[in-house]
């Protein structure tokens, strides 16, 4: 809903606006005393303001066209007297013609990029009673913006907190596959080692399943469970299920439930779930890892060497977590806990608060 309302001057009460002239939105009002709260800023000029608005008001106001963007730095720019930020005199007038020409539109584009500005409270238009704003306390009131400096700062901080934490997250990665890299050439030097020399380090424990329903290959999807004496092929250790972690899983996850039958479904949370079942729990976690998470495939191949079927649940949070934009980013942070089963644990319990609208 909006309403037509026009002003003659700067400091006019809100029962004294007179209607017509210009369409204003339900929030005109606050716009208002949004401005009146303004008396002056030390230490900013208009080349400060133009480059903290360029980078971060797309974050306090993602509605934005790039022409209302435009067109608001554009304005800034006109505040010629940097004194003028001090004072708090901040009304520019530049009619729709002159901004319409500097930046390639036409005053119809111009006059809802205006608009949509002052929606966002952003600036003020003020009109005279002829319907212009070239005199007297007409024309934009830059105010809005001056008033709204420290949030866009605290967007600002908040951008580069997230560029830093994505190139320490890289980082990281490289980091890992250094190492993962490192490991591998020390294990063939040390394997070429012992075919050269036509014995076997006895040190080196083979590791084989338990006869058990909680024993499976978490890496190779494809595979059943094994039998007694059997060892697999792949160069990843061989993990023992942990039930606890399993039944939560299934229990909570949305995403992983939707990758299962419902006989699989039945079967996991039961008592002794089948090799079978639990199987079809990897390779879901599998699809979903490639799919939705996409991480790498080395350093998962490093989570799950350290943690097990703590990584495993770790991938189901980092999908089913309301509010989390990378699950990605968000996943890698969780496999760096010293003590992940119990961070996925809790997780995975606030899921279920989570899924019956508690979290």
């Amino acid at each position: 809903m909006t309403t037509t309302e026009s002003i003659s001057g700067g400091n006019v009460r809100w029962e004294e606006i007179r209607t017509g002239i210009a369409e204003r939105t339900d929030t005109y009002k606050e716009l208002l005393s949004l401005a009146d709260s303004f008396n002056g800023t030390a230490d900013v000029t208009t080349a400060s303001v133009v480059g903290l608005v360029s980078r971060a008001i797309a974050q306090r106001s993602p509605c934005l066209t790039d022409l209302s963007v435009r067109l608001l730095i554009v304005l800034i720019e006109h505040v010629y007297d940097e004194k003028s930020w001090r004072s708090g005199r901040l009304t520019v007038f530049p009619g729709n013609r002159r901004l319409a020409e500097i930046t390639g539109k036409n005053e119809r584009s111009i006059r809802r990029a205006l608009a949509l500005l002052e929606a966002n409270h952003w600036i003020i238009r003020r009109y005279t009673e002829t319907n212009t704003r070239a005199s007297g306390n007409a024309g934009i009131d830059l105010r809005p913006v001056a008033a709204r400096l420290y949030e866009l700062r605290q967007a600002e901080n908040f951008l580069e907190e997230k560029i830093e934490a994505a190139r320490e997250c890289k980082r990281q990665e490289r980091d890992d596959l250094a190492q993962l890299e490192a490991r591998k050439q020390a294990q063939d030097g040390h394997d070429k080692e012992q075919k050269e020399s036509g014995g076997e380090d006895s040190s080196v424990h083979r590791k084989s399943y338990k006869l058990n329903p909680g024993s499976t290959n978490l890496v190779q999807s494809g595979a059943s469970q094994a039998k007694l004496g059997q060892r697999s092929n792949n160069p990843v250790s061989d993990i023992d299920v942990d039930t606890e972690i399993l039944f939560l899983m299934v229990q909570v996850s949305p995403t992983l439930q939707k990758q299962l039958t419902a006989a699989e479904l039945c079967e996991l949370v039961g008592p002794e779930p089948s090799g079978t079942a639990i199987q079809s729990v990897v390779s879901a976690v599998r699809w979903i890892l490639t799919n939705q998470v996409k991480l790498r495939p080395a350093v998962w191949r490093v989570a799950l060497d350290k943690h097990g079927w703590a990584a495993m649940a770790a991938v189901v949070v980092a999908v089913d977590r309301q509010g989390v934009r990378d699950p990605a980013a968000y996943l890698y942070s969780m496999l760096k806990a010293a003590r992940l089963r119990d961070t996925v644990r809790h997780s995975l319990r606030a899921l279920e608060g989570q899924e019956a609208g508690y979290a």
